[in-house]
């Protein structure tokens, strides 16, 4: 992708206003907030679950493959729902740290 001159121009004077020293810097603060917000929203269920079975995840999913025969559907749908939410945790906080150092 690439920015025409008099965008780039007026964007970074606009944003030396605001304390950022170029587009760059910019777009960094801005993705890294981005991914700071999402982890929020996977955290805050990560803290749902571990409040709901008062316990781990890995304490959870060890109970849960112990359970082998029995059907608990709403057990297995949280299961999911809540290694989604540590998966994404995981995954975005390698990204953030990936463009923390870029």
């Amino acid at each position: 992708m690439s920015l025409d001159q008099h965008f780039i121009e007026t964007s970074e004077a606009i944003l030396a206003q605001l304390g950022f020293k170029d587009l760059k810097s910019f777009v960094k603060n801005q993705a890294l907030l981005l991914m700071l917000a999402k982890m929020e929203k996977y955290l805050s269920e990560d803290r749902l679950f571990e409040k709901k079975y008062k316990t781990s995840f890995e304490e959870f999913e060890q109970k849960l493959k112990n359970l082998k025969n029995a059907e608990v559907f709403e057990q297995e749908d949280d299961y999911l729902d809540w290694r989604y939410a540590r998966e994404n945790l995981e995954r975005l906080e390698k990204q953030k740290q990936a463009l923390e150092h870029a």
